[in-house]
């Protein structure tokens, strides 16, 4: 390999690489799903342990994903197959897998963001938001086994950020995921941060920082929070799927990783603040002019509720002219935050690809996005949410903790840090424990109950682990990277 190919082929900055970095972990997770964590479990009683946990256990690991990446110069297959051989060439695959199926809906997520977008700079959003997110543009059906129809809509936006997605990854890394993250990023958090002042400034908007601060200490004692805190730490990092891994095997040798990882994790958690505090300034608007108790705005779980329901309802108290540009802001935002975590995932299954079968990068990204874009017509149907129900506690749930605790048992002695060292104390002998028993309590009460949503989502682990021990015993391997241990 030529000096100007390795050159192509690795970061051109620290800068560079971390602000793609805090693109890949910045998604949805942070500008809607934290904040209906925040609002679901008390406010600042959230807030507390989870900073807890991106000490003890977010931040060790992306440091370990770091110097795993760093060190072999591997997407996470090559890497685990190294320590263990097929087996962790297995579990390598199944991580792709899990990415490849969360590609599948994360695009089309990113899709919704598209189209808002475009509804609200042509002002077609309705007064009754609801009907119109869940009816007209998702077309939901009753239930996880009623396909419905495909949304047009939703598809046609989807492929648009699959289009996009090609043309910035068959780039080498420098040219593309780079450049486009290191205008992205920066151009997010300053747009947030100018929510969070304007809010602020809405009738009642500055009680959103009084119902967002305020802890519910009473709160810190129900389980459910805690699971619900590293549940959302994990989302939130891509923990465990192997997507940092693939980010670091580009950096070169003068890479400082541990500084790295420390910036991406306080900028991911710098992002889920701000948009939190806009979020709440938005329920808290609400809750002052049309006098709804705060605690009763939200009446599902739904991540989406509050960015496609409740913020487009905020939208009309700007006029009909602002309304449009201050929705396209908005949406814009979580565009940047969806197709930069999209980049991501086609990243690291592309990146298992290219080496994996030996083919060239623009191959590997072809095949993966095709791949990806095939899954994304399931989940522009009317069943699409509850699919995307039945399957989340799966891919992103029990297969990144069993992917986490992987890691750390498979690279954990490849830690730099000494014995007083707190992040390499936490990675051996907290996180382990701490992944242990979450994962135990995950799949004790995964089979309290059997519906149809807990059959799709172990018929799809059956048949990942199936095709993914297939992949490991059949794919040869010639002229492996040397790992560095």
């Amino acid at each position: 390999m030529s000096s100007l190919n390795v050159a192509e082929t690795t970061w051109k900055s620290q800068a560079g690489y971390v602000w793609s970095l805090i693109g890949s972990a910045v998604g949805f997770a942070n500008i809607l799903s934290f904040s209906a964590q925040v609002y679901k479990n008390g406010g600042g009683a959230f807030l507390i342990p989870y900073c807890m946990a991106l000490f003890i256990l977010g931040i060790p690991l992306l440091m370990l994903e770091g110097i795993i990446g760093h060190r072999t110069k591997m997407p996470l297959v090559g890497a685990f197959g190294s320590q263990w051989g097929n087996a962790g060439r297995t579990l390598g695959w199944l991580a792709v897998l899990a990415c490849l199926t969360i590609g599948g809906f994360y695009i089309v997520l990113t899709g919704y963001a598209v189209a808002y977008t475009y509804f609200s700079g042509v002002g077609v959003i309705p007064a009754d938001t609801k009907t119109f997110f869940v009816e007209t543009f998702l077309k939901t059906t009753p239930s996880l086994s009623d396909f419905g129809g495909l949304s047009i809509p939703i598809f046609i936006a989807t492929l648009g950020v699959g289009v996009a997605t090609w043309f910035v990854l068959v780039r080498n890394v420098r040219y593309g995921i780079e450049k486009i993250c290191t205008i992205f990023m920066p151009m997010l958090a300053v747009i947030m941060v100018l929510f969070a002042v304007i809010v602020s400034f809405l009738p009642g908007g500055l009680d959103g920082w009084v119902y967002y601060l305020k802890p519910d200490f009473s709160r810190l004692s129900d389980p459910s929070l805690w699971r619900d805190v590293f549940g959302q730490l994990f989302f939130s990092l891509s923990l465990g799927l192997g997507i940092i891994v693939g980010y670091s095997r580009h950096t070169g040798k003068t890479t400082n990783i541990a500084k790295a990882m420390m910036y991406v994790a306080l900028g991911d958690f710098a992002v889920s603040f701000i948009a939190g505090a806009a979020i709440f300034g938005c329920l808290a608007h609400i809750s002052y002019t049309q006098g709804i108790p705060f605690a009763s705005i939200l009446t599902t779980d739904s991540t989406f509720e509050i960015g496609f329901v409740i913020f487009p309802k905020i939208l009309k108290v700007f006029g009909p002219m602002l309304a449009q540009w201050v929705g396209m802001l908005f949406f814009f935002c979580i565009f940047i935050a969806g197709i930069t975590g999209v980049f991501s995932i086609v990243e690291s299954v592309a990146g298992n690809v290219e080496i994996e079968f030996k083919t060239t990068r623009k191959r590997a990204v072809t095949a993966t996005i095709l791949s990806i874009m095939g899954l994304a017509v399931l989940f522009s149907m009317g069943n699409s949410s509850h699919l995307i129900d039945a399957l989340a506690p799966m891919v992103l749930g029990t297969n990144m903790l069993v992917g986490g605790l992987a890691l750390i048992l498979a690279f954990g002695k490849w830690s730099n840090g000494s014995s007083r060292d707190p992040f390499a104390f936490c990675l051996k002998y907290i996180a382990p424990f701490l992944l242990g028993v979450i994962l135990l309590g995950n799949l004790t009460q995964e089979f309290k109950v059997f519906d149809l949503a807990i059959g799709v989502r172990w018929s799809w682990f059956a048949l990942a682990l199936v095709i993914s021990f297939i992949l490991a015993n059949i794919v040869k391997k010639e002229g492996r990277h040397a790992i560095c241990k």
